[in-house]
């Protein structure tokens, strides 16, 4: 199924967040990966058909490839633990919904991206098995002090799940780090520097795109 303006199921989240899940095997979710929308985004109907662009259709690739597309959003104007609340209560609802022990993938852009990030960090600190087993960010922001501080309080990046990282020269690095710099320094455990930027319809361009594709389980 791609991902259209219907998804097939819509979620209620914590904190005024909502979730639209398009499921490609029935009522439950088999192999998910959770999108965050960046708070740039007016609606999920919206992300949805960012997600979908015709320059780049990352949901119907997904989807293609059997995977359940859910999309995560909150009110543009909220603050960071409201939208952490968000998002957290994406990653269990997700877990809830999916059976056995498939792992899901997590990722956003921009601040969404850090949102994700310390999601997973925080609840690995608390204890709790989020069962995300891929973690990727595109084009990442550099966090306030405030930010920066609540991720180094979780431990800064979490260690269960892969970490990919996509960066385009036109977006500063939230490392500090290009693609001429050592990748040992990297936090990240994959990373794609590319200089071309998605359009303003496209949430990644296409080779952003397959190069995360060949990454996921």
């Amino acid at each position: 199924m791609a991902v259209k303006s219907k998804p097939s199921q819509q979620w209620t989240l914590d904190n005024g967040g909502a979730a639209w899940a398009y499921l490609v095997k029935g009522p439950e979710a088999t192999a998910p990966v959770i999108l965050v929308a960046d708070r740039d985004c007016t609606s999920l109907e919206a992300f949805a058909d960012t997600v979908n662009s015709r320059d780049y259709p990352l949901g119907s690739m997904l989807a293609r490839r059997g995977k359940d597309v859910i999309l995560v959003g909150y009110d543009a104007d909220e603050d960071w633990d409201t939208a952490v609340g968000a998002v957290r209560s994406a990653v269990m609802e997700t877990k809830r919904r999916c059976p056995g022990e498939q792992r899901a993938v997590l990722g956003g852009a921009g601040w969404a991206a850090l949102l994700a990030r310390y999601v997973l960090a925080n609840l690995e600190y608390e204890g709790f098995d989020h069962r995300v087993g891929v973690y990727f960010c595109l084009d990442s922001t550099k966090p306030t002090p405030a930010e920066q501080n609540a991720l180094f309080d979780v431990g800064n990046m979490p260690l269960i799940p892969r970490s990919l990282k996509i960066s385009t020269d036109a977006v500063p690095d939230l490392e500090g780090l290009t693609a001429h710099d050592d990748p040992g320094l990297s936090m990240f455990d994959d990373t794609l520097y590319t200089s071309a930027s998605p359009t303003n319809s496209s949430w990644m361009t296409e080779e952003q795109g397959w190069w995360l594709l060949d990454r996921l389980p």
